[in-house]
């Protein structure tokens, strides 16, 4: 069968495996909780499945780490089960990964750490090594996994961190942002090379505490040996000291100390460092960072191959560079070869293939950081602080590290909306010749072919308006001139809203011709319009990321297959590069679908008049005057929480609550392991009033319908239900979200809604809504009156709605029997 989520890798695929190796089903487990006590710390993790030697399930054999189907399996995934399986009790000896197929299952010793390429060890020889003990004490054993599971997994848990931290040095220092954010720097240096050390962790509030009574403070000591050390000598001047009160260094201690920042994540690592740096600095982030549903498709667009010497010459932190950097790594973790052949090629995949170029300061070191702790070799000392538009000259030898024709791959989000006006530089790039001032976005276009080696590939992200607008036509001339084109991808405006703007912008592919050709020829060109990223307006991930089934339409188009996609196609250029200028609709003559369409739409429009008369005789029956009691919502209705710990590797529907009472629905439905927050989720019961604390004041009150049964919702939206002693707590209910919702309420809970100074980011919180008054009908049938009426106008919106989509779809349906310019 057709394996589609990482349950049916569970149920269907496991199984199969386990019996092949001998293994019994019926002493498999599924879902077993392992708690893990760490310090004050306390998790309890979850291994997908594991398989026991008896049917008493005393003794484990195998720990299971399951992924779903296709999902690239990391380096990063066996460690996690190794650290799973030494923390079970007894420690199980072997770790079985898989995601559902063949080349994507191994086998680890849990001993030993290493690949088990022979694959799953039978029964009798994974029972002799839990017999022997493997040679190891379980007692280091289970401190060192104890240490990976608390790393920082979480976005937010990371952003707490730097925020932390960062405060900590202004509100004890004084420290501007920028030189607050220089120190820190520093000591998560420290940080990082005392966990790369290897020896006891000095990074330690007892050590530190302990070692400052003797008058040392050990934290600028690693700081000197840091500075000295192979990996980091080139990110810091030989003076460079510590600028910080012992006071002040003791907090970043107790910040970072149970957590380690060499195995978090780059995802989690990245985003973190970016927000953090557009809170820290002026300025936004669109000139530091590309969202990483972006980079994962340009990269992988770009066909990775080990060996290959990438570019980003405006590198920002780094993004581009660690994906890169963590496909090859997994390909290489794949070799069949020798742990000697596999380190030498990590070391040169750190040290010889990845390059990358920013000018500003803060950004190059953030980047280097992050490169700091991947790979084996010196992989941050070939980020340079310079412009992207320079060459870089190699220190001992005279010969250029950066220039053109020297790299296979360039990949880079170049800066938007600014010029480059230096005489000296234009004059160096044919684009700038003769000009007073260019785009740098354009020359960016220029500088990144030059780099790569004809045939190499290029993947860039530029604004539409440098493919569309006619003064840009030499541009875009430069660039058939000089490549093939192979992919144009449109992104959703929303991609960069969260970091510098709503813009338009595109993904260039290409590949540098061997020869340029002045007569601007090209072949077909693959185009596609990817109307969502994977990213809501306010950088918030959401569900139905396109860019997925792009990638697998372009790789199947580059194969020779034929394109299915709906937003995706193949054709000819005519002069312009932005795909939404190509998207055409079907020429097809009016067919039965563009007939129903049109019938749809009047029967939507025939009950709308009906609806409009029960309005009005509802209106009539409602009298001018209601006697009323003004009344507390504390008084009515108690809070009512369901609180749950998210598990990893449970779904979650997730609801939210649109505005201007439009109701409550189902946002999005992810796996635990992509909700990014440390606190438990409610869940909701339908009948219960629910609302958005942030806003409220924009009408965000609801009443959970059916759609919300297994719904779960953050702390921002409380739930609440009557209290015991009303007749009828649903109508209540109706009642009271419709007076909330209404106009004359919207401005008193404005005015009640607390918060910072930002009216954006105040919240209606609970004690607000428990003190918040509304005029209640003494009577009950006048309370029913007033709803009857209110869910009568709702249905006239719902039915305007639904009018208004269908006339929508009418008209593209019958717009698509014009003839076409084809």
């Amino acid at each position: 069968m057709e394996l589609r989520t990482e349950e049916d890798v569970k149920v269907h695929y496991l199984p199969g495996v386990l019996q092949a190796a001998g293994y019994q089903l019926a002493q498999v487990a599924y879902d077993v909780a392992i708690p893990v006590k760490h310090g004050r710390k306390t998790r309890t993790i979850r291994a997908d499945a594991v398989v026991y030697a008896d049917p008493s399930r005393t003794v484990p054999l195998v720990v299971v780490e399951t992924k779903p189907p296709l999902s690239p399996v990391t380096e990063g995934d066996g460690e996690q089960g190794i650290s799973y399986a030494r923390l079970i009790t007894p420690i199980a000896p072997v770790v079985l990964l898989t995601n559902g197929t063949s080349a994507g299952t191994r086998v680890f010793n849990t001993y030993t750490k290493k690949r088990d390429h022979a694959g799953l060890p039978t029964v009798a020889i994974a029972t002799a090594r839990a017999t022997n003990g493997g040679g190891k004490d379980p007692g280091e054993m289970q401190a060192e996994a104890k240490h990976q599971i608390f790393k920082v997994d979480n976005v937010q848990e990371y952003k707490r961190i730097l925020r932390a931290s960062h405060n900590a040095i202004r509100n004890n220092e004084g420290y501007d942002p920028t030189k607050a954010f220089d120190e820190l720097s520093k000591v998560m240096f420290c940080k990082l090379y005392e966990e790369r050390r290897g020896k006891k962790n000095r990074f330690r509030v007892a050590e530190y505490d302990a070692m400052l009574g003797n008058g040392v403070n050990i934290i600028r000591t690693i700081f000197e040996e840091t500075k000295k050390a192979a990996k980091f000598h080139t990110l810091f001047l030989p003076d460079a000291t510590i600028e910080l009160s012992d006071r002040t260094i003791r907090e970043l201690v107790a910040q970072f100390e149970n957590y380690d920042l060499s195995l978090t994540d780059f995802d989690v690592k990245g985003e973190a460092f970016e927000h953090f740096l557009g809170d820290t600095f002026t300025g936004g982030l669109g000139q530091y960072f590309t969202p990483r549903n972006v980079v994962r498709f340009i990269v992988q667009a770009l066909a990775p191959r080990i060996g290959q010497r990438v570019i980003d010459p405006f590198c920002g932190t780094g993004g581009f560079l660690i994906n890169w950097h963590e496909v090859i790594e997994a390909e290489i973790a794949d070799m069949n070869v020798s742990d000697e052949k596999r380190r030498e090629s990590l070391r040169e995949l750190g040290e010889d293939c990845l390059f990358g170029i920013d000018w500003n300061e803060r950004t190059s070191l953030a980047c280097r950081m992050n490169m700091t702790v991947h790979g084996e070799g010196d992989s941050s000392r070939n980020i340079f602080k310079q412009s992207g538009f320079a060459d870089v000259e190699a220190e001992d030898s005279g010969n250029f590290l950066v220039a053109d024709n020297t790299f296979d791959i360039c990949v880079t989000n170049p800066p938007f909306g600014s010029s480059e006006s230096d005489p000296e530089l234009l004059k160096s790039y044919e684009l700038g010749s003769g000009r007073r001032s260019i785009e740098r976005a354009a020359l960016a276009l220029e500088r990144s072919l030059r780099l790569v080696k004809p045939g190499g590939m290029v993947g860039i992200i530029v604004m539409d308006g440098i493919l569309s607008n006619a003064s840009m036509k030499y541009v875009r001339e430069y660039v058939l001139k000089h490549a093939w084109v192979r992919g144009l991808v449109s992104l959703a405006p929303e991609t960069f809203e969260a970091y510098g703007g709503r813009s338009d912008t595109t993904i260039l592919l290409l590949e540098k011709k061997s020869v340029p050709d002045n007569q601007l020829v090209q072949d077909d060109v693959f185009m596609a319009i990817c109307k969502n990223s994977g990213y809501a307006g306010n950088g918030a991930e959401v569900a139905g990321n396109e860019l997925p089934g792009i990638l697998a339409a372009y790789r199947s188009w580059l194969a020779g297959k034929p394109i299915t996609l709906e937003n995706a196609w193949a054709g000819k250029l005519q002069g312009r590069l932005d795909p939404k200028f190509y998207w055409r609709q079907s020429t097809a003559p009016i067919s039965a679908p563009t007939q129903d369409a049109v019938a749809d739409l009047l029967g939507k429009l025939k009950g709308l008049e009906g609806d409009a008369e029960a309005l009005e005789s509802l209106l009539q029956a409602i009298a001018k005057t209601i006697p009323c009691a003004i009344v507390p919502l504390g008084k009515l209705f108690d809070e009512v929480t369901d609180r749950h710990a998210v598990v990893p590797t449970s779904e979650y529907r997730l609801l939210g609550v649109r505005w201007w009472g439009a109701g409550a629905f189902v946002r999005e439905v992810k796996l635990g392991s992509a909700i990014k927050t440390t606190a438990k989720l409610n869940k909701v019961t339908p009948g219960v009033l629910i609302y958005n604390r942030l806003f409220a004041f924009r009408g965000s009150f609801a009443v959970a319908g059916p759609e919300c049964e297994d719904g779960y919702t953050s702390v921002e939206f409380p739930t609440y239900q009557p209290k015991p002693k009303f007749k009828d707590p649903q109508l209540l209910t109706r009642y009271v979200v419709h007076a909330l919702n209404s106009s004359q309420y919207l401005a008193l809970i404005d005015a009640a809604s607390s918060g910072s100074t930002k009216t954006s980011r105040n919240r209606f919180n609970q004690a607000s809504f428990e003190q918040f008054q509304i005029a209640i009908p003494k009577k009950l049938m006048d309370m029913k009156r007033f709803v009857e009426l209110l869910d009568a106008a709702d249905g006239v919106r719902q039915r305007l709605s639904d009018a208004q989509e269908a006339a929508s779809t009418m008209r593209s349906r019958l717009g698509a029997i014009l003839p076409g310019p084809n």
